[in-house]
């Protein structure tokens, strides 16, 4: 009996042992197919993260790109550009603005606009940023170096923040006025010199007719006073004094006068040689001595011969003039790489002092004793009547020297 009583208990625990076997199997394939279930749901998670990370990063670089695009418009445009936040910190500052304030981007960046501009400040900028002003604009000077200073035009206007629709900080445009400037210059030198050209005209009529008697009259007491030396003499000083005041007239008149140039195709070298030569023949430039630095003959440039030759002979004059004992005068003729007819004209004269150099193409502005101040001014009017520009300045080692620079030329030069 008890040997019966034992196997049926170990049959019991067998079943038993059986059916937790049976249960852990059932288990694990639950286990199994839970694991299954959340590996595939991970593999989902991953990938939708894997495309939200391919998102992001095409966002960013989308995002960066546009930054890029328009930090290189910032840097290119030739105004300054000037931004800040709601506080007044600069947050840009383009190279523009480093380059007409004297302040460079590093050291304006994250200060407040005042203290980083201090003189370059405009007035209004602390009431638009505050909020007290939408927008200002006006006129000031930058002196991005002691001794330069840029007038420039700016504008100020508030930003609007992307955050609770609220304002954020001002954006400040200027841009240089100095071009704008030089051609109100020249607008009112045009109209100076058409109105002096109307009172020219109507001068020259008034003046030449008693001149022409008062020449009149001195040839008659030349011939009445013949023998008389000493009355002569006195004579002689009359009809000098008439030469020089008709001179003056006639000098006037073809300033003012409108000249349509006659423009042809020449070499510019032979009209400068035969100026030379010209110039060599006056008495006044006996004691010096010409150079003429020049490259290939083969040179062709579209110009008025006579307008030409009369600004190498104004030009070369004027050398021989400001060295009245005897000196050097150099004449230069190069070709630019902008295929520009390019004349320089030096002497070994006391040079340009920066008192006169603004002054120098002015109409009746002259150092010379007995000038009239229409040479230099006349050259100046026949170069821009070609389409080109003068310059004055000094040569390093003494003397001053001019450049004609003219467009659009042919040919080769070396």
């Amino acid at each position: 009996m008890s040997t019966m009583g034992d196997k049926e208990y170990e049959l019991r625990k067998l079943e038993e042992l059986a059916e937790s076997f049976t249960n852990m199997g059932v288990l694990t394939r639950m286990v199994r197919d839970s694991y299954s279930v959340l590996e595939s749901k991970i593999d989902d998670e991953n990938s939708r993260l894997a495309r939200v990370n391919d998102l992001l990063r095409k966002s960013l670089e989308e995002r960066n790109k546009l930054a890029d695009y328009l930090n290189t418009i910032l840097e290119s445009v030739d105004s300054g550009v000037i931004v800040t936040d709601h506080e007044g910190r600069i947050s840009i500052f383009n190279s523009a603005a480093e380059r007409f304030t004297g302040i460079s981007a590093g050291s304006a960046l994250g200060r407040y606009y005042k203290d980083a501009l201090r003189t370059a400040a405009s007035p209004e900028a602390d009431r638009v940023i505050t909020g007290k002003m939408s927008s200002a604009s006006g006129e000031k000077t930058l002196r991005p170096r002691n001794d330069i200073e840029i007038p420039v035009a700016y504008s100020i206007t508030r930003l609007r923040s992307f955050e609770n629709n609220r304002m954020g900080g001002a954006v400040e445009i200027f841009y240089n006025l100095t071009e704008i400037r030089k051609l109100e210059a020249n607008l009112r030198r045009i109209s100076t010199l058409a109105a002096l050209g109307e009172m020219a005209a109507t001068v020259a009529h008034e003046i030449r007719n008693p001149l022409s008697g008062i020449a009149g009259f001195a040839a008659l007491l030349s011939r009445d006073l013949e023998g008389d030396h000493e009355n002569l003499e006195i004579v002689d000083k009359i009809k000098k004094g008439v030469n020089a005041l008709n001179a003056i007239v006639t000098n006037l008149l073809d300033f003012t006068k409108t000249v349509d140039p006659n423009r042809m195709e020449i070499d510019p070298s032979v009209l400068i040689a035969e100026t030379i030569e010209d110039v060599k023949a006056d008495l006044e430039s006996r004691n010096h001595t010409f150079d003429f630095e020049r490259g290939s003959l083969k040179l062709r440039a579209n110009l008025d011969p006579d307008l030409f030759r009369q600004i190498v002979f104004n030009l070369a004059k004027n050398a021989v003039q400001t060295n009245p004992d005897g000196g050097h005068v150099r004449l230069k003729l190069t070709r630019s790489s902008a295929s520009n007819l390019v004349l320089k004209v030096e002497d070994d004269g006391p040079g340009i002092s920066d008192e006169i150099r603004d002054r120098i193409f002015t109409p009746f502005f002259t150092t010379k004793t007995n000038g009239i101040g229409l040479g230099l001014a006349t050259v100046k009017k026949l170069v821009e009547l070609h389409g080109g520009r003068i310059e004055a300045g000094n040569r390093p080692g003494g003397g001053a020297v001019f450049t004609v620079n003219i467009p659009n030329i042919k040919g080769d030069l070396s």
